[in-house]
């Protein structure tokens, strides 16, 4: 066992890798993404995102396909998302809502005591449609600093994690 440490130390042995799958591209950052079966759901930004500048898109589909991306083009968080940070006992969370009309597409991540939970729901007009959550752990950025650094909205509409 101490000499496959060591290999791996001076790496004469590949460590294996379980990086989420995304659709953000090499010239983005991936504030979210993770495997929901068949499918991914990312959340892609331009690298020079700020509170004034740079663009967000929600993507969701097959690798290499996207089938749904809000908004389309990829927008400015002040005019395309709303997020908001969760607390509970023991953990905490946090959400961004991507809406095309009656349609909210809301990322989310959360934990608790004995608990975590990744993923996206969709709704309609408020009702649950689906809720796909992540197959391993997501890559996530979600949370205030994120929030904040990107100029994101508060959303006010109350989110419970599915």
């Amino acid at each position: 066992m101490k000499s496959i440490a060591g290999l791996l130390a001076l790496g004469l042995v590949p460590a294996v890798s379980h990086a989420a799958a995304s659709h953000c591209t090499a010239e983005e950052k991936t504030v979210f993404s993770c495997s929901v079966g068949e499918k991914i759901v990312s959340v892609c930004a331009s690298k020079e995102l700020s509170p004034t500048a740079g663009s967000i898109q929600y993507r969701f589909g097959p690798e290499g396909h996207p089938e749904i991306k809000l908004p389309d083009p990829a927008a400015h968080p002040a005019n395309s998302v709303k997020g908001e940070t969760l607390m509970y006992s023991g953990g905490g969370g946090a959400f961004l809502r991507f809406s095309k009309g009656e349609y909210n597409y809301v990322v989310y991540t959360g934990s608790g005591k004995g608990w975590k939970k990744d993923g996206v729901v969709v709704d309609k007009g408020g009702k649950l449609i689906a809720n796909f959550r992540c197959k391993g752990a997501p890559v996530s950025e979600l949370g205030p600093d994120f929030f904040q650094g990107s100029g994101t909205p508060e959303d006010e509409r109350e989110f419970d994690i599915p």
